[in-house]
């Protein structure tokens, strides 16, 4: 059995008693997808969910969409009702996961640990009750999410960015990101036009007015935590009104054995490209958003390099705090070290 390690980012400032001088960026997480080569069909669909903790159900869709083109097996391919309603379940539930248990946790605020159960009860529920196609269950849910969210907001970070930002990443079809597959670096370090690029929430919800203001006024890391919850009231609409979904998942048949896959996830935008040979990958790529926002010039960098801190903690704090609103799909570790 093929066996791959989910690998960490080591994040590292360099700090001169005042301010962060620099910040780096070291990752050990494989290209696992490598690993696929050889693979069949089935092989592949039954790897995907065992090789991803976080995403899982988003890394599974995108498999099976871009292999299905890749095969030729439909006139028209597409995401079914079921897969979308699946992928949104996802997004709604890691996005309570990190408000309710994490943010808090950072904040020394106290646990939401019961409510986030309640939650993700319900959430399991809904996975449980089938294909989605009847819709009942799913807008009575979202109903009471919008509800819920009408009474919650983000913990605040007062904070404002100093360096110029990095752009915030499109959302590209899947026509318009097979072009970018010609070089060769995208999948470890992918840019857009040559330039790092954020993905996530804030990207999707930049155009969001109280997203839009924070933005405009520098505190990119309060936008962040205002765009997740943004992000929870388009989703939960999305649960009432399907259509609404349909931007999240686009697949393309590149060529004859050659399909394309992208799937937004809670983390941003995901990619899934492969190649066959008959039935076995020939080659297969995933860009994670993970490998935008972590890029060694990207977001967490850029964000991190010339901030003001007056004590080791308190750079320490600023880098977990940035990192879990970018929030990686594998573990993180910060170490500071002086100038």
């Amino acid at each position: 059995m093929v066996t791959v390690e989910q690998g960490v980012l080591q994040l590292a400032l360099t700090w001169n008693g005042r301010q962060i001088l620099a910040a780096g960026v070291a990752s050990t997480r494989p290209l696992a997808a490598r690993a696929l080569r050889g693979f069949s069909f089935a092989r592949v669909l039954e790897f995907i969910p065992r090789l991803f903790s976080l995403c899982r159900c988003a890394q599974e869709v995108a498999a099976r969409l871009c292999l299905s083109a890749a095969r030729g097996q439909r006139p028209t391919i597409a995401a079914t009702p079921a897969q979308t309603q699946a992928v949104a379940l996802e997004v709604i539930g890691e996005h309570l996961w990190r408000l309710l248990l994490d943010w808090p946790s950072l904040h020394g605020e106290p646990s939401r640990q019961n409510e986030f159960l309640l939650w993700r009860k319900q959430l399991l529920g809904l996975a449980d009750a089938g294909d989605g196609t009847d819709g009942r269950g799913a807008a009575a849910f979202g109903a009471r999410l919008l509800a819920w969210l009408d009474h919650q907001g983000p913990p605040r970070c007062e904070e404002r960015m100093l360096a110029a930002p990095v752009a915030l990443l499109s959302r590209l079809s899947a026509a318009d990101w097979e072009s970018h597959f010609g070089d060769d670096g995208f999948v470890e370090r992918p840019t857009l036009s040559g330039e790092p690029a954020e993905t996530g929430v804030l990207a999707r919800q930049a155009e969001d007015p109280e997203v839009a203001a924070l933005l405009s006024d520098g505190r990119r890391l309060q936008a962040r935590l205002q765009a997740r919850y943004a992000d929870l009231r388009e989703l939960a609409q999305g649960l009432t009104e399907a259509e609404q979904r349909s931007t999240w998942i686009d697949v393309l048949e590149v060529a004859e054995g050659c399909g394309l896959a992208r799937v937004e996830t809670a983390r941003g935008t995901l990619l899934h490209r492969v190649e066959l040979d008959g039935d076995r990958v020939a080659r297969y790529a995933i860009v994670a958003p993970t490998e935008w926002n972590f890029h060694p010039q990207g977001a967490f960098v850029r964000e991190m390099t010339g901030r003001p801190a007056a004590t080791r903690a308190e750079a320490a704090l600023a880098a977990r705090r940035l990192a879990l609103a970018l929030d990686p799909c594998v573990p993180f570790a910060v170490t500071v070290k002086d100038a």
